[in-house]
């Protein structure tokens, strides 16, 4: 428990230091985005293409682990698209927007700092083969699905998955993941002083991230989220951690690293590309940002329970 304590509260601390100086106007307005536009653009991809780089990448496709995390994804959004009919009153386009509220986590800004901290560096690979397609197949999924609940016209698939082409090729953090494993394959190594920029770069993406994460809540609000943002936070925090774990160390052939990764990732609170969608959507932006900015502040205790039970290796 001690170790679980000694990962948690530091991360924790770094964000409420970044909630704090985004509600008390120590940044001025726009330099929130700033900061986070450094941390997407720049530190996390150098985080990433040195993994890729130094760590290898696998001889074949993870499908044990995209197949025990996704898995667990599809279970979750069945259930929020059910809750969403049934008990929340969120149809169409809100049901897409709680479905991927429910199953999508912040995988960069938290669960990256959290998983280097807790596992070491071991598990930057199975962390980053996660996020690679974390992101677009679940935003892809959600777009489709509030389509085909809308009553208004809807977009052809050729014009969805030009636009997910469009978000892929120009998203930095993929881009770094294809960088690294092309360098990887060329087995040319990193020249030291390209080795020496990169990793100041990488070592500044776990606080800045944390810190970013903090100014970024500050604008998310709790009012007007009813039952739904309630429903999302237990599918979120409790339901899909534990659907997880039994899918990670009970039915997938995953070594202990990949399966504490795959139930971290699926404890982690409600990511806000999952507010976005819902914001362009016009659909659930109350119960989103509230899952968002309440779900984080739970996650403290949800998270250090969740640590506490997977194993430590």
């Amino acid at each position: 428990m001690e170790s679980v304590i000694s990962t948690v509260v530091p991360v924790f601390v770094l964000i409420v230091l970044g909630f704090g100086a985004g509600r008390f106007g120590f940044f001025v307005e726009g330099s929130a985005r700033g900061l986070s536009t450094f941390v997407f653009t720049f530190a996390i991809p150098a985080m990433l293409f040195k993994a890729m780089v130094t760590l290898g990448i696998p001889a074949s496709p993870p499908w044990g682990l995209w197949g025990a995390f996704f898995t667990t994804v599809a279970i979750v959004w069945i259930l929020a698209i059910a809750a969403s009919r049934f008990v929340t009153g969120l149809e169409g386009a809100g049901g897409a927007s709680a479905a991927l509220g429910a199953g999508f986590g912040n995988t960069v800004m938290l669960g990256l700092p959290l998983g280097v901290a807790y596992f070491g560096t071991d598990a930057l690979l199975p962390m980053a083969l996660i996020i690679s397609i974390h992101l677009p197949v679940q935003w892809f999924a959600a777009t489709l699905l509030a389509q085909w609940g809308s009553q208004t016209e809807r977009q052809g698939l050729p014009a969805l998955l030009r636009t997910l082409a469009k978000d892929l090729f120009t998203n930095p953090i993929v881009l770094a993941l294809l960088a690294g494993s092309v360098w990887n394959i060329t087995g040319f190594g990193l020249h030291p002083m390209a080795d020496k920029i990169v990793s100041m770069l990488a070592q500044a993406a776990v606080p800045a991230a944390l810190f970013a994460l903090g100014l970024s809540l500050a604008r998310f609000g709790l009012m007007g989220s009813g039952t739904a943002a309630g429903v999302l936070m237990a599918l979120k925090l409790a339901v899909m951690p534990a659907v997880a774990a039994v899918l990670a160390f009970s039915v997938f052939d995953l070594t202990p690293v990949q399966a504490g990764i795959v139930v971290l990732f699926a404890a982690l609170p409600t990511g806000a590309n999952a507010y976005i969608f819902a914001e362009r959507q016009g659909a659930a932006e109350a119960a989103l940002s509230a899952s968002v900015a309440a779900g984080t502040a739970l996650s403290i205790v949800t998270l250090s329970i969740v640590l506490a039970l997977v194993p430590h290796m």
